[in-house]
């Protein structure tokens, strides 16, 4: 593993203009379980039932039990050596994140740090609430999703503030994400499996237009063929490491 983090190390060490996209991979060693890991939730079809938009209208009783099992979660959660590490890296350059994570961990990771770079939340966030059908959004963990609560504003059905199946991306994170892997020197590409798209695109994107991709994953992914540097290995070792030789 120390060849190909050397490598990668060159290619971060003069202050490049980095995407950083990051999955599941990246907290699982926070003890949140990947989505399409060996023992992602996805595998499991009454979970996968549970992340559809569809099933909001015909079990929203029972998807919100699972998502406020989730959400109230969140603050047991602590950021690993991993999230540590990447935030020290973006002190580094021009770092943006795009993330499919919903858990705010980077964000914890980056008050403890003390540094916040750019981070967009392709999937949304556990920690947000909004309407379902006036998209009224704001964040309160305290809120009880399995009480079924109203919009105050119009009435309508609150939810979590996450990406469900069947529906679009963040319209304005995903354009700042292409526009970050446009404009990247290098793109890292960390803890995800490469199989969800839009965000797939975005790694992508980055080596069209030139970038030196670098994979971190334990397992081979649908992007390890088109990334220059991959390097075998849990993000919460990988990443130390990296930031090690950097900061």
């Amino acid at each position: 593993m120390n060849e190909p983090i050397e490598r990668a190390a060159a290619e971060l060490a003069d202050e490049p203009s980095v995407l950083v996209c990051a999955g599941s991979g990246l907290s699982a060693e926070s003890g949140v379980p990947t989505f399409r890991g060996d023992d992602g939730m996805f595998r499991d079809p009454d979970i996968a039932r549970l992340t559809h938009v569809q099933t909001f209208a015909s079990d929203r009783k029972e998807m919100m039990r699972w998502y406020q099992e989730r959400r109230e979660k969140l603050d047991t959660l602590q950021p690993n050596p991993g999230h540590l590490a990447l935030i020290e890296l973006c002190r580094t350059g021009d770092y943006t994140i795009a993330t499919q994570n919903v858990d705010h961990l980077l964000e914890a990771a980056a008050d403890e740090v003390g540094y916040r770079p750019p981070i967009h939340h392709l999937h949304g966030s556990l920690l947000v609430v909004r309407c379902h059908k006036c998209g009224n959004a704001f964040e309160d963990l305290s809120l009880d999703l399995v009480k079924l609560p109203t919009c105050e504003r119009c009435g309508g059905p609150l939810r979590p503030g996450v990406v469900w199946f069947g529906e679009s991306l963040p319209a304005d994170a995903l354009q700042k994400s292409a526009e970050a892997a446009e404009r990247a020197d290098v793109c890292i590409v960390v803890g995800t499996s490469g199989l969800v798209h839009p965000a797939a695109s975005l790694p992508q994107i980055a080596d069209q237009r030139g970038a030196t991709l670098i994979e971190i994953n334990p397992n081979p992914t649908e992007l390890s063929d088109i990334c220059d540097i991959v390097i075998r290995g849990k993000s919460g070792e990988v990443l130390p490491a990296l930031a090690e030789k950097i900061v």
